[in-house]
């Protein structure tokens, strides 16, 4: 037997062959990762997709959604702004529409109302803010107003019209929005007179409409009166109106800030106060052309202090001072003035009599006579005016400032040339005034001198 060991070989265990039951091994956590989430969640996959092609759909609903506010809902919106003006009464046109999140923008608006004849608004734009889907502020940016007939027709048609069951304060309207205009333009035919028309140019305007009533805040710094025969303004013009009150000033120099030369103020019935507050002023910057006076003067200047008021249902009382000054007349060689003071008191609607009252043309003094009647929608007056007669010895003396008037300048020059001759006889004169602030138009003038003076040679008669 050989000593000599057998060469080493790597052990291998023999196989054992048992028979165990088989048993789950838990996977590893880098197994559980790299498994497919649908493998563990088979349900899971079907929720995902579900979900995608809901999100799909909302996406294309969303399109469409787009699609109708921009196309179809503008349609639907002036659809039911003309359905709903019809039923009010207003035929109203609109170009073209345009809807974001605030609102919507209505664009070359046109409106027409049979319950008041002669009135029409066009708008280029009119912005509607809304709120929980109803209108909370319009804004209307350069709308034109235009109207036509006296103002206590307008003025009845459009109250009439409001408080019926199609207007706004009837019962068809619950609320209705705020407006604002701003830089707009109204133009009234007829207002004050037949061949007259009133122009308000850059009006800016607040106008709501609660249950008690229409509430106005307008005002404009360039409004024109047109008549036959010339042009008054600019003037600046201010109106606040409720339905108990109103107030109207008006500044006839728009460049002297924060002045009111006539106020109007009254009541729901009427007007119950004015008051002019007119300073010395030339003519020219008051907006009143000297065509229209009648007279004319290099230097034409007018003061006024005026007071109107009533004293209950049947009595008004007024007061009125001012003067016409340096106006130029031919035949007479130098400027002179004409003054006024009057008071009266009585009965507005049948007629304030015009008691003491007088009149002054240079040194020529009378008194005036007639009446002042108010209408709903303003006034009258009708005056005559005598002036007593003054010798004409008196326009021989020296022209003081406050007698300025001289008719019979060309006999003193001739007495006074030839020393010899003697100035006798007298002058008068005597006038008319008729003015109506419903027909400025109509308003008339006259003014007629009555001389009798004489000029005597070497005393004889």
């Amino acid at each position: 037997m050989s000593d000599e060991k057998a060469p080493d070989e790597p052990y291998k265990p023999l196989p054992l062959q048992l028979d165990l039951p088989a048993r789950k091994v838990a996977p590893t956590i880098r197994e559980e990762v790299v498994r497919p989430w649908s493998a563990l969640f088979p349900q899971r996959a079907a929720i995902l997709r579900a979900v995608a092609r809901g999100f799909a759909a909302i996406g294309i609903a969303a399109v469409v959604a787009v699609v109708a506010i921009g196309y179809l809902l503008p349609r639907y919106e002036r659809t039911q702004c003309n359905v709903e003006a019809q039923e009010h009464g207003v035929d109203l046109t609109i170009d073209d529409e345009k809807v974001d999140p605030s609102g919507f923008l209505l664009l070359g608006v046109v409106a027409t109302a049979a319950d008041v004849p002669g009135a029409r608004v066009v708008a280029p734009e009119v912005e509607v803010e809304t709120r929980w889907f109803r209108p909370s502020k319009v804004t209307a940016k350069g709308l034109e107003l235009t109207l036509s007939g006296r103002f206590s027709a307008v003025a009845a048609a459009l109250d009439t019209w409001l408080s019926s069951p199609r207007g706004i304060h009837g019962p068809a309207w619950t609320s209705v929005a705020p407006l604002i205009t701003d830089g707009s333009r109204i133009v009234w035919l007829g207002v004050v007179g037949e061949n007259a028309r009133v122009e308000a140019f850059g009006v800016h305007a607040d106008v709501a409409w609660p249950d008690s009533g229409t509430v106005i805040h307008a005002s404009s710094e360039n409004v024109k009166v047109t008549v036959p025969g010339g042009l008054l303004g600019p003037w600046r013009v201010d109106v606040d109106r409720t339905p108990a009150s109103s107030r109207v000033c008006v500044a006839l120099d728009p460049g002297v800030p924060n002045t009111c030369t006539v106020l109007v103020v009254g009541n729901a019935e009427a007007t119950t106060d004015v008051q002019v507050s007119l300073p010395r002023s030339p003519v020219a910057r008051l907006g009143i052309p000297q065509q229209l006076l009648g007279i004319s003067g290099k230097d034409l200047q007018l003061d006024a202090t005026v007071h109107y008021a009533t004293r209950g249902p049947a009595r008004a009382d007024l007061t009125a001072k001012g003067g016409l000054h340096s106006i130029e007349a031919h035949g007479i060689p130098r400027p002179f003035d004409v003054v006024w003071d009057a008071t009266a008191a009585g009965d507005p609607r049948s007629g304030i009599d015009m008691k003491a009252a007088r009149l002054a043309v240079g040194p020529l003094a009378g008194n005036v006579r007639g009446t002042l009647k108010r209408f709903d929608d303003g006034f009258r007056v009708d005056l005559a005016w005598r002036a007593n007669p003054v010798a004409c010895s008196a326009f021989d003396a020296a022209p003081s400032a406050g007698e300025p008037l001289d008719v019979g300048y060309e006999l003193r020059k001739l007495a006074q040339g030839t020393g010899l001759a003697k100035v006798a006889g007298s002058v008068g004169a005597q006038g008319m005034l008729s003015f109506d602030s419903r027909d400025l138009g109509s308003a008339s003038v006259t003014f007629t001198p009555e001389v009798t003076c004489q000029v005597t040679l070497f005393g004889a008669p």
